[in-house]
C-alpha cells in the first residue's frame, strides 16, 4: 500500500467541494424544475453528463455475510447499483488511482478495476492473469459517489451474491472473518478499564489526568494525531504517569466513508505522531465513532492493531450529567468490562459530567471489589504473547 501514500483521491473522496457556486446554483435551478415538472434533471460531474432520476436513489439493506448493511442504491436496467466504498464492507480494500483514473478493488488475491463510464472491468486472479469483462450497466457518479453494478463487481471479487424468494440480497465471502473487535474481556479476577477519547486537549484532560492520579488508577487514552501535535506537553504527561495509549484517527474520519488508504494515511500518521512524541507505537485501535468496515478491519490486523470497542457507553459527549453517567456505569459494568469517555474541548461544558462523574464512578467500583487497569493489562491477561507495538 505504500506506492498510494502520495496519490490524490477524486473529489467524491474528500472534503473538498465537488462544484464552483456557479455550477451548484445551475444544479439546483435544474432539479427544482424536475421536481416541478417530474422530468429528468441533469446530473454534472467531472467528464461525461450522466442522466439520472432523482428517485433512484433509495436507501436499502444488503446483507454482508449475514449482517444488514444499510448503504445508498440506484436500480438501473434491473441491476443494483452501489457507492464503491460499500465493496469494503466484503473484506475488499477499495482506492482511487488518480493516475489510470480508476477504482481498483482487492480481495483474497484478486484485483479488479473499473473505469467511471466505461463498459468494461479488468479482472487479476493470483496467477496473475488478466481479463477484462463487459459490465451490465455502466459505473456512473451520483452526488459525488461512483455507483458500481453491485453483482458483477462481487461476483469478479470472488464473492458469492445470492437474492432469496423475497428479493433480499445477500453477500457471502468463502473466506471466514478472523478479525476481532473487542469490547469487553473475561479475566478471572475484578479489572475493569476506563477509556477516554478523543484527545489530547487543555481542558478536560488535565482534569481528568488530576483524578486518577488522585485515586492512583491507570487508564487508556485513545488519542486523535492531529490533538497529539498541538498537545505534546499533555501527551508526555499521560505516558508519564502511567497510562496508556491508543490509536483513534489523525482527522477523527469516519473509516467506512473513505478509501482503504486514506485509512492507512489516518493511521500511519498517528502512530508517527506519537512515536515522534514518547518514543512509542501502540497496538490498540479504536475507529472513530466505533465505525469500521470489514476492509478496514483487515488492514488494522494486517497492521498489527487489536481493535477495542468498549461495553460500557456513557454517552457522555451528548451533555449527559454526572448523574447520568454514574448511572450508567453502576448499571452496567461487569468484570472485564470497557467504559467509553470523552476528553474534548470541541464543545465547551459538553464534557463537564464526566469530570464531575469520575471521582464517583471510581469509588463506587472500588467499593464493589473492582480494580482498574489499563487495556493493554485488561487484554494481556487474555494474550500473554501479544505484539506490543503496531507494524508502522
Amino acid at each position: 500500500m505504500d506506492e498510494m501514500d502520495d496519490r490524490s483521491y477524486p473529489n467524491m473522496y474528500n472534503n473538498q467541494p465537488l462544484f464552483s457556486n456557479a455550477i451548484m446554483h445551475m444544479i439546483n435551478n435544474r432539479i427544482q424544475t424536475s421536481l416541478l415538472l417530474l422530468t429528468f434533471f441533469t446530473v454534472i460531474f467531472p467528464g461525461p453528463v450522466v442522466y439520472a432520476q432523482e428517485s433512484e436513489i433509495v436507501k436499502g439493506t444488503i446483507y454482508v455475510d449475514d449482517v444488514a448493511v444499510e448503504t445508498e442504491i440506484i436500480s438501473k436496467d434491473d441491476h443494483i447499483m452501489v457507492p464503491s466504498l460499500f465493496l469494503k464492507n466484503t473484506g475488499a480494500s477499495v482506492d482511487w488511482y488518480q493516475d489510470h483514473q480508476s477504482m481498483a478493488f482487492n480481495l483474497n488475491s484478486t484485483h479488479v478495476t473499473v473505469l467511471p463510464e466505461k463498459s468494461l472491468i479488468n479482472v487479476t486472479d493470483s496467477d496473475l492473469e488478466t481479463q477484462s469483462k463487459t459490465l451490465p450497466v455502466i459505473p456512473i457518479y451520483v452526488e459525488g459517489q461512483l455507483f458500481i453494478p453491485l453483482e458483477c463487481v462481487a461476483e469478479s471479487l470472488g464473492l458469492e451474491v445470492v437474492h432469496d424468494e423475497e428479493d433480499h440480497v445477500s453477500i457471502q465471502n468463502p473466506v471466514e472473518r478472523e478479525t476481532e473487535r473487542i469490547g469487553s474481556t473475561n479475566p478471572k479476577n475484578m479489572q475493569v478499564a476506563l477509556t477516554f477519547d478523543d484527545g489530547p486537549e487543555a481542558t478536560y484532560t488535565p482534569q481528568i489526568l488530576d483524578i486518577l492520579q488522585d485515586k492512583e488508577i491507570s487508564a487508556t487514552f485513545f488519542v486523535v494525531g492531529k490533538q497529539v501535535e498541538l498537545y505534546p506537553e499533555i501527551m508526555r504527561r499521560i505516558v508519564d504517569e502511567g497510562h496508556s495509549l491508543g490509536n483513534h484517527s489523525y482527522s477523527h474520519a469516519s473509516f467506512p466513508s473513505i478509501t482503504t488508504s486514506q485509512v492507512f494515511q489516518e493511521l500511519k500518521k498517528t502512530q508517527l505522531a506519537i512515536e515522534k512524541i514518547v518514543g512509542t507505537k501502540p497496538n490498540l485501535l479504536r475507529p472513530p465513532y466505533g465505525a469500521l468496515s470489514r476492509g478496514d478491519e483487515e488492514l488494522a490486523s494486517e497492521k498489527g492493531f487489536r481493535i477495542v470497542t468498549w461495553s460500557v457507553d456513557t454517552l457522555d459527549w451528548t451533555g449527559a450529567s454526572a448523574d447520568e453517567i454514574f448511572s450508567t456505569v453502576s448499571k452496567e459494568i461487569e468484570a472485564g468490562g470497557i467504559t467509553l469517555q470523552h476528553n474534548s474541548d470541541s464543545n465547551p461544558g459538553k464534557l463537564d459530567g464526566t469530570i464531575e462523574a469520575l471521582p464517583r464512578i471510581i469509588d463506587d467500583l472500588q467499593s464493589r471489589g473492582y480494580t482498574f487497569v489499563t487495556v493493554e493489562s485488561l487484554l494481556d491477561e487474555k494474550n500473554q504473547n501479544i505484539k506490543k507495538e503496531s507494524d508502522f
